[in-house]
């Protein structure tokens, strides 16, 4: 008798994605991602301004330290063509600004030494050849991460050194740049006179400075005691504004200068109520304001060393009033 029984063969079913399966989990990625990016760009932002918050932290206690050794803060400088020597003392005849002035306060005696040649009263070979090193030298602590990085820009006008007291062969051409500015006071006004050499220096007639009312400018000395309006009310360095076409390039008219040179509008500031800060803008060319590539606002310490971040919004007049070290003006925080 014939075996009728059927036999039945089971196919395992396929598994995988239908073409709408698999662009319905690509559109669910897409939008996860989408979701998520702005977090991590935020929480990112966040880090990078909390570590411009401990530079600051760190320039204002050793702007303290260099007060409490030498006795007042730190020096600004006498011009734009001049960067620090370590054999001109601490004060008026130093050529260098608070930069170059706090390099023995944060570990960096070494840079501070470079331009060292032996002779105080006349700029040698070696003093330059040691400068244009030291200029070419950043230091961390001096830029914003949310801005750019700690490392050797070009240096654009580095060949007027080669006319720089005769001496024709020390070219600079990389600059440490700096984001960081001290504030000169409430008025937009810088030294406007400096000497081209160390004898033209002995006898040069210097423009008064009296009427600047900040913590540091050409020449200065401000001391604690002469803060009256009280430590905690006063702008001690701040972010300043750069156009970000130029934060790599050398061109901004605030930022064209290695960082380690004498009073300029690269390394000071000023509150005027007529120029307020602003947020870094491409295409937007503004120098001696305060401002930063952070959105909320810029950052700054004041002179009792504590951290502030300050917005772009703030009142206009309490603004000139924290820039002005002696105005008797009360200064309400609720308007930071």
């Amino acid at each position: 008798m014939r075996n009728t029984q059927r036999k039945y063969t089971f196919r395992r079913p396929l598994h995988g994605f239908t073409l709408v399966e698999l662009l319905v989990v690509i559109t669910i990625i897409g939008m996860l991602m989408a979701l998520l990016m702005p977090a991590v760009q935020a929480a990112r932002e966040a880090a990078r301004r909390l570590q411009c918050a401990n530079n600051l932290r760190q320039i204002g206690l050793a702007f303290h330290q260099h007060h409490t050794a030498i006795g007042h803060f730190p020096t600004g400088g006498w011009g734009p063509q001049w960067v620090g020597d370590p054999l001109r003392g601490t004060g008026p005849d130093q050529p260098g600004g608070w930069i170059y002035n706090l390099l023995p306060y944060i570990e960096q005696q070494h840079l501070y030494d470079l331009p060292d040649d032996g002779d105080r009263n006349t700029v040698t070979l070696q003093q330059l050849q040691g400068a244009v090193e030291m200029c070419a030298t950043p230091v961390a602590m001096f830029n914003c991460p949310t801005r750019r990085r700690p490392i050797a820009y070009p240096y654009i006008l580095g060949s007027k050194w080669d006319q720089y007291n005769g001496v024709t062969s020390a070219t600079a051409t990389l600059r440490a740049a700096n984001d960081y500015a001290a504030c000169a006071g409430d008025t937009k006004q810088l030294g406007k006179r400096y000497p081209s050499s160390y004898c033209e220096a002995e006898n040069y007639n210097w423009d008064s400075t009296s009427h600047l009312n900040g913590i540091c400018y050409q020449r200065s000395e401000v001391r604690a005691t002469h803060i009256r309006d009280g430590l905690s009310n006063t702008y001690m360095v701040c972010e300043k504004y750069l156009n970000p076409d130029f934060y790599t390039t050398g061109q901004g008219g605030a930022d064209n200068h290695p960082m380690y040179q004498g009073d300029d509008r690269d390394i000071v500031v000023c509150s005027s109520a007529d120029f307020p800060p602003l947020m870094d803008q491409q295409g937007a060319e503004h120098v001696f304001i305060c401002g930063s590539a952070h959105a909320a606002g810029f950052q700054c310490v004041l002179c009792d060393g504590s951290v502030r971040m300050i917005s772009y919004s703030i009142d206009p007049e309490t603004h000139r009033r924290l820039g002005n070290r002696r105005d008797g003006q009360p200064v309400d925080a609720n308007k930071f």
